[in-house]
């Protein structure tokens, strides 16, 4: 609720992006911070959590949350010990798109890596009222399901980049991959992730640095559906160091032909 409402602005900067960008703050992007902190925080008061919004400080207010995602019973408890978990926050992915009212790019997001290694993913659409999430190797929301079965593709491959972070990647891929490639601009990780995990697209390219906790949820979420996120130099992301909280390597997001675009951004 606290991201769904369309007037919970109060937009500040943060300072400016590497691009030259407004990198902007809201009174949304607080709330939704201390609300998700808070909540994680109270029944599991020693775990690592690393959040975008870090350095924001939180009042006492009481926690309210409501459980309305039903998950079936029957998956297998897995434990493991709490210092090999770390849990990543994006309380507003997509903030300059909060303020521009595209609300359709604006999501929040949640991931559980277990030694580095993503495991649990959600991301809420809190305009869409839409939430997918996986557990890699164990189950998967409804539309992640649907989208899997479903799943066709056309002949020419789907690129999504960033609109506001795309660099000089739509020259790169014209100059390096001779098939026919369509590109589609967006905005917002989670967006985009979501865009591959559910076949609409074929590939999410990023070049510029990406926070990992912009990445960490769609990452679990395309591999819970067989897809694959790495650096530009194919190696997984480690997400087990909450003092390493970029990463400068490059993103290539697939769910098929992964190698395609290895050695080309």
């Amino acid at each position: 609720m606290v991201v769904q409402s369309k007037d919970n602005l109060d937009v500040r900067s943060k300072g400016l992006t590497k691009e030259g960008l407004i990198d902007s703050i809201t009174n949304a992007d607080v709330a939704s911070h201390c609300a998700m902190m808070q909540t994680i925080s109270h029944f599991y008061p020693t775990l690592t959590i690393i959040s975008e919004e870090a350095t924001t400080v939180c009042g006492n207010q009481s926690i309210s949350y409501s459980a309305k995602v039903s998950i079936p019973r029957n998956i297998p408890d897995e434990f493991v010990p709490e210092e090999d978990l770390t849990v990543w926050i994006d309380p507003l992915d997509a903030t300059f798109e909060y303020t521009e009212k595209l609300y359709e790019y604006v999501s929040t997001m949640v991931c559980v890596a277990v030694k580095g290694r993503p495991i649990i993913g959600i991301i809420h659409k809190p305009f869409d009222k839409t939430t997918s999430w996986a557990w890699v190797g164990k189950i998967r929301s409804i539309d992640l399901e649907l989208a899997m079965n479903k799943n066709t593709f056309e002949s020419d491959f789907k690129v999504i980049v960033s609109r506001s972070h795309k660099g000089d990647i739509e020259k790169v891929l014209k100059e390096n991959i001779p098939e026919p490639i369509k590109i589609v601009t967006a905005a917002g990780a989670g967006f985009k992730s979501l865009e591959v995990a559910t076949g609409k697209v074929d590939a999410y390219l990023h070049v510029t640095m990406i926070k990992k906790w912009d990445i960490c949820a769609g990452n679990a979420i395309i591999n819970s559906v067989g897809g694959k996120m790495t650096t530009k130099h194919n190696k997984d992301i480690d997400y087990s160091d909450k003092m390493h909280v970029e990463n400068h390597d490059g993103l290539i997001a697939t769910i098929r032909n992964h190698g395609k675009f290895l050695g080309k951004i």
